[in-house]
């Protein structure tokens, strides 16, 4: 007889299954399978906004003395986010049945919340200070998101213009230039080398436009697949963290996740090895990532966390200076919220100023690609009235 029942862990389902059946001679676990009609839209990660209120709501209404359950409750009520709406509903049920909270998040919240908020919750519970943990947790994800909206929204305007060029410069090779083309060659005057150029590239893209989209498809399917694996991961990371501009703007961005992931880690109380291997988890880029976890190896054979951060390539040098003088001073959870706060305003200002870089330099190249058009014209113009003279 095989049957199903909902439970929290293995040994819960054994027990519901003896309720029915005397014998159980195994236990499964079984995965609910999505398709088209029940998958949820925007099913993904909870927004680092989203979180930031939620914990904000849990470190005021823990601190009004309520029992867990029904916080979770208040909390899900209150929430308008699909997706962690029904994260909450599933912990409130476990956390009723007398599950951690912790690990209650970490079963029905999988990877759509990341392991950070996990291992604060974690270490709040055992410390008995889980609202201080929810009140971290809000400051450093309403930081966060805030840095995001910061990036997203000077990106915009530039990312934009490039999308219209990109159109623009499509439509004209491909639409434009052949009308004059037919115009011109009805003349029997020879075409300047500027226009004639321009007529070739046009025909060339007129003719080839679709598999000139294959190959680009191709190359950017072929370059997803690559970096899926492990070699491809960790060139295309180091690659990144190589460019001129881009390389400074990632560099500070995973130092200030770094550096503010390690102190709310340990402000929470987590152990230093198991702080730096959570925060490993958390950084963007991957090959700082793979080297920042291996990092819990030279601090359990007794190194310091300064020590240990020399080995871990691209970290700003004054990061790993002051992490030292926070570990002897006896300050480090500050020193490290101190150069978080300075590395994200090192990315912002990283991020501006290649912006300001960026945006006229597209100007400049659409003013020249239209320049170069209207030259070429006028010129197959002047050739047309001096051969009709």
């Amino acid at each position: 007889m095989i049957g199903v029942v909902e439970a929290f862990d293995e040994f819960e389902a054994l027990e519901k299954a003896r309720a029915t059946c005397r014998v159980v001679s195994k236990v499964t676990p079984v995965r609910e399978r999505s398709n088209f009609l029940t998958m949820e839209v925007g099913s993904g990660r909870i927004k680092p906004k989203v979180i930031a209120i939620m914990c904000s709501q849990f470190a005021t209404i823990i601190s009004a003395g309520m029992s867990m359950s029904r916080c979770v409750e208040l909390v899900a009520d209150q929430t308008s986010d699909k997706g962690l709406k029904a994260i909450l509903t599933e912990v409130a049920d476990d956390v009723s049945a007398g599950h951690s909270l912790a690990t209650s998040f970490e079963n029905k919240g999988g990877k759509k919340l990341p392991v950070l908020f996990y291992e604060t919750i974690r270490a709040g519970e055992q410390a008995g200070t889980l609202d201080q943990s929810f009140q971290t947790l809000h400051k450093y994800y309403d930081k966060t998101s805030k840095t995001k909206a910061k990036v997203a929204q000077a990106l915009t305007y530039p990312v934009f213009v490039i999308v219209l060029a990109i159109v623009v410069v499509a439509v004209v090779m491909v639409a434009v230039i052949p009308t004059f083309k037919d115009i011109l060659s009805s003349y029997s005057a020879e075409m300047p080398a500027i226009t004639q150029v321009l007529i070739d590239a046009s025909d060339f893209m007129a003719a080839n436009i679709l598999w000139i989209v294959l190959v680009l498809a191709a190359v950017v399917i072929g370059v997803k697949l690559w970096t899926k694996t492990e070699r491809g991961r960790l060139a295309w990371s180091t690659f990144k963290l190589r460019l001129p501009v881009l390389g400074n703007i990632i560099k500070y961005s995973n130092a200030a996740q770094f550096a503010n992931t390690m102190s709310t880690l340990l402000g929470s109380g987590l152990h230093m090895t198991h702080a730096v291997d959570v925060t490993a988890k958390v950084l963007d880029s991957y090959v700082i990532s793979e080297n920042v976890a291996k990092m819990t190896t030279k601090l359990e054979e007794g190194k310091r966390l300064g020590e240990s951060m020399e080995g871990v390539p691209f970290l700003p040098r004054p990061l790993i200076e002051m992490a030292s003088v926070g570990e002897e001073t006896g300050s480090l959870e500050e020193t490290l919220a101190t150069m978080g706060a300075f590395y994200d305003d090192e990315t912002d200002r990283a991020s501006q100023k290649a912006l300001s870089k960026l945006e006229p330099a597209i100007l400049i190249f659409i003013a020249a690609f239209a320049g170069y058009i209207v030259i070429a014209l006028y010129l197959a113009m002047f050739s047309i009235y001096s051969g009709m003279g």
